[in-house]
């Protein structure tokens, strides 16, 4: 399964966390409505969260981003995807609009 995360901006590692969500990857695209270009990098790395604006970065701004296994997109048909994070430009309040509208 797809993970779906809300990673603050300034977090660095999701050591001790866990996923908000968990979906196939076909729905986890479709709810965070992703495109393969907005990977970010691979799953053994971790995305840079921050974007080098002490504005932005200050503001506590929590990004929703999925992480996918390469088992998972291994099994998706549409192969433009590929192991990694992928980040949402949904904010967590448009992310669950789009759940509520395709719950699991």
């Amino acid at each position: 399964m797809a993970e779906i995360w809300y990673l603050p901006i300034d977090t660095e590692s999701i050591e001790g966390m866990e996923a908000q969500y968990e979906r196939n990857l076909r729905d986890a695209i479709e709810l965070l409505e992703l495109t393969p270009a907005r990977w970010e990098c691979g799953t053994d790395e971790f995305p840079a969260l921050k974007t080098g604006n002490p504005i932005v970065d200050d503001s506590g701004y929590i990004y929703v981003i999925l992480r996918v296994s390469g088992d998972e997109v291994s099994a998706y048909e549409d192969k433009r995807w590929k192991p990694g994070w992928y980040k949402s430009s949904l904010t967590i309040v448009g992310f669950e609009k789009n759940l509520r509208k395709k719950p699991k």
